[in-house]
């Protein structure tokens, strides 16, 4: 990897960060907030994959998630619409909270630790 690509990489990873403070303090909500980590994510392994955190959770819930409207799209739709959806979205976002924020805080935890060592 040259420098450029650890810069971009270095630079997605403090996103990456960010997002997961985000998602934790509630500044975005957890399905828009996973919809963003799974760019990031994409975006880091494109240039060298992270190996050491099992980041699998956000694919789970974004693939569980993806076909449901959690952005601008929802003002295309009717309420009685978005209630039907936002039930399932509801039962989705309470089972996979926990594990979400546990990741969240492996994230912060684990680039924190990696950032001071530099």
């Amino acid at each position: 990897m040259n420098e450029n690509q650890q810069q971009k990489r270095d630079n997605f990873i403090k996103k990456l960060v960010s997002n997961s403070r985000s998602i934790l303090t509630n500044q975005i909500a957890i399905p828009l907030g996973v919809q963003k980590m799974e760019k990031l994510i994409s975006w880091i392994n494109s240039i060298e994959p992270i190996n050491d955190i099992d980041l699998s959770v956000f694919k789970e819930y974004y693939s569980k998630t993806s076909g449901l409207a959690i952005g601008t799209e929802r003002l295309q739709y009717n309420k009685e619409f978005l209630k039907k959806q936002d039930k399932k979205l509801d039962e989705l976002t309470t089972y996979y909270k926990n594990d979400i924020f546990d990741k969240c805080f492996e994230i912060i935890s684990q680039f924190q630790n990696t950032k001071s060592q530099k």
